[in-house]
């Protein structure tokens, strides 16, 4: 059964405006708006990868260890970025600045975030390969 790409699209979309109401529900509720900045850091979290990623694409056959090489820095640097926003809520519950439910809130929308956006990309780069199975 293949479900509908516009679907797929919808059903994404809805689950990204859930996490960044939650992000926002953290901050408004309990005063504190450092949730927002969290929600930046998930959100950018995978752009490291895309970027390294169509340095791949683009320059293939061209200069194959320096891409690998982007593709490591690539991927370091969205690890770095996924767990400083991990870790930022649980620093910043165990300093006062956050509370704990508003912790636990903006871990939950922080992963929808990340989630929905490395969903987004896999499924257009799935997409364009594809075209080419046919």
């Amino acid at each position: 059964m293949k479900i509908n790409p516009l679907t797929k699209i919808i059903s994404l979309a809805t689950v990204l405006a859930a996490g960044f109401l939650l992000i926002v529900l953290a901050g408004a509720i309990y005063g504190n708006w450092s949730p927002v900045a969290i929600a930046l850091v998930f959100a950018f979290a995978h752009l490291p990868i895309a970027i390294s990623n169509q340095l791949n694409v683009n320059f293939d056959d061209f200069l194959n260890e320096s891409t690998a090489y982007a593709l490591d820095l690539g991927k370091f640097l969205s690890a770095f970025l996924f767990i400083s926003g991990v870790a930022l809520p649980i620093l910043l519950c165990h300093s006062h600045i956050l509370q704990f439910p508003a912790m636990i809130l903006t871990l939950s929308g922080g992963i929808l975030i990340y989630g929905t956006v490395f969903t987004f990309t896999e499924f257009f780069d799935a997409r364009e390969d594809d075209v080419f199975d046919v």
